[in-house]
């Protein structure tokens, strides 16, 4: 049967791009058991948080207004959950993820990957200053 850990996520590289009015792009990089980058697709959980520690979630629009999935892998929405700022993603079949977080204006935002292990992979700062 193989290597069922290079079948899904043990780690991700978070890179947030130049922020554009408050948009700020971030690509998610999934990486196997073996600190290869994914070559099968993998599922995680995303969320936007307010702290680095990924421990006090985005709530609404005073927090956050969205979280989308960009043109690399899929968002599919959690029920239950902070609407826009919290979902299931899945990723190409090379690992990649993109999203697109909007932090208002004095605002900053953190993405949280939550890997099948439990782990928290936490971006950047994402601060949007007019």
């Amino acid at each position: 049967m193989g290597n069922k850990l290079a079948f899904q996520p043990m780690d991700a590289v978070i890179t947030v791009g130049t922020n554009t009015a408050g948009s700020f792009p971030v690509a998610i990089q999934l990486v196997d058991g073996g600190g290869n980058d994914m070559q099968v697709s993998g599922k995680v959980f995303c969320y936007l948080a307010k702290d680095s520690a990924g421990a006090t979630i985005c709530v609404d629009a005073t927090d956050t207004t969205s979280m989308a999935g960009g043109t690399d892998g899929l968002m599919v929405e959690a029920a239950g959950f902070a609407t826009a700022v919290s979902g299931n993603f899945v990723s190409e079949t090379d690992g990649d993820i993109d999203i697109t977080a909007i932090v208002l204006t004095t605002k900053t935002a953190y993405l949280v990957v939550v890997l099948p292990n439990g782990r928290l992979v936490i971006s950047s700062i994402m601060t949007y200053t007019a």
